[in-house]
């Protein structure tokens, strides 16, 4: 059976109130409804559990809903169609199908969890008594919890509106949106296909390709400004061979054509790096992704360097005198820190050291790919008797 929304109601067409024994009249637990006192606000409303809800979930969705994947025209249940439960903070849609405020309200113990309030209308709604309440005295909890609601919303639609705004300053490139397409198995390579699938849907690594994929790729480098040289444009050569098989397998990827991806040529070239995943054997695929991406970095820091040399006239450590040497010094130190792997995958980790004796500190950068870190299991102590 379906159940209207209680919103939807109007005071004179609502079902008379049950002739429940009431408690008596008090300033903090109580409120009035149409006149008269709900004797429910004590036990179902909490305010410090309503802020610790809602300020864990998503604002103005049906919890269930979401969790079910339940959609209305489209959209999972949203806005006025949601109520929030004032004793626990659940949010709830009203008016689909589902009725999973209803639902909440008679699962749990109904009295404790009978109060909600609409976040479309602001309206509050007590199920036991079918009647909707007063909220006009800010001294009751019930008025107070619908002013932190009412300041939530507000707080909510505001993030909500700085997202979509930065959504719109930095719109996504179409083209990187891609498809998840099968991948064929060359033979217990399914460690390379998992690590493959994560990459062809990594959308700044397809960005990025897009751009330094092709031959005469025009690269500009600007030092900091304590090494006084001025900023060098450089044209770089054509990709390496690692490098130019894993744009070859992205492009792939992306096309609308049938049947899985085949990533072979990419293995292979993977394979005469580090040999030690040759034969078709079981592997890790952590360390197959370390291998790779370090791989393709020292091709284009390589590829970089090219480029910077050749603006320079292709010097050698004989023709080339001690300015040029001190500028492509320079260039070079900044420029092998611009390719694709670093910008995406390549982090730094600071080592301090402190000596004891005269308390001298040292620091020392290292570029990292990944970090290894232990996780420590609990250990609980038995005790036997």
């Amino acid at each position: 059976m379906r159940l209207k929304d209680p919103f939807s109601l109007k005071v004179v067409g609502m079902t008379k109130r049950t002739n429940k024994p009431r408690k008596p009249r008090d300033e903090e637990s109580s409120d009035e409804v149409s006149g008269l006192t709900c004797q429910h606000v004590s036990k179902a409303v909490d305010l410090s559990s309503v802020k610790k809800a809602v300020t864990s979930s998503m604002w103005s969705m049906c919890s269930d809903c979401l969790r079910e994947r339940t959609m209305i025209d489209g959209e999972p249940a949203s806005g006025h169609d949601i109520l929030v439960c004032l004793k626990c903070g659940f949010q709830g849609c009203s008016q689909s199908e589902s009725q999973h405020s209803t639902k909440h309200h008679q699962t749990l113990h109904p009295e404790s969890h009978c109060i909600t309030v609409s976040l479309g209308t602001w309206k509050a709604w007590c199920f036991e008594c079918n009647e909707e309440l007063s909220t006009h005295c800010n001294k009751k909890a019930l008025a107070q919890t619908l002013d932190f609601l009412q300041k939530h919303s507000v707080k909510a639609q505001l993030a909500l509106s700085r997202s979509m705004k930065k959504r719109d300053k930095f719109p996504v490139n179409n083209c990187t949106l891609v498809l998840v397409k099968g991948i064929n198995n060359l033979g217990n390579t399914c460690f390379f296909n998992a690590v493959m699938q994560n990459l062809s849907q990594t959308h700044m690594l397809n960005d990025l390709i897009q751009d330094v994929k092709e031959k005469g790729h025009k690269l500009k480098i600007c030092p900091p400004a304590e090494s006084n040289v001025g900023a060098l444009t450089v044209t770089l050569p054509s990709p390496e061979p690692l490098t130019s098989a894993m744009f070859l397998f992205l492009h792939s990827v992306k096309e609308s054509g049938k049947g899985p991806a085949n990533p072979k040529i990419l293995f292979n070239q993977l394979c005469q790096k580090a040999p030690r995943f040759k034969g078709y054997q079981q592997q890790d695929s952590q360390e197959l992704l370390h291998y790779l991406l370090d791989s393709m970095r020292v091709e284009e820091t390589k590829r970089i360097k090219a480029g910077i040399l050749k603006s320079f006239n292709n010097p050698t450590e004989k023709t080339a005198d001690d300015e040029t040497k001190r500028q492509v010094k320079a260039y070079g130190k900044e420029g092998v820190t611009m390719n694709f792997v670093d910008r995406i995958f390549v982090g730094e980790l600071t080592n301090t050291i402190m000596c004891e004796e005269c308390e001298h500190i040292s620091t020392v950068k290292e570029a990292f790919i990944d970090i290894s870190l232990p996780v420590i299991e609990e250990r609980v102590s038995i005790s036997l008797h």
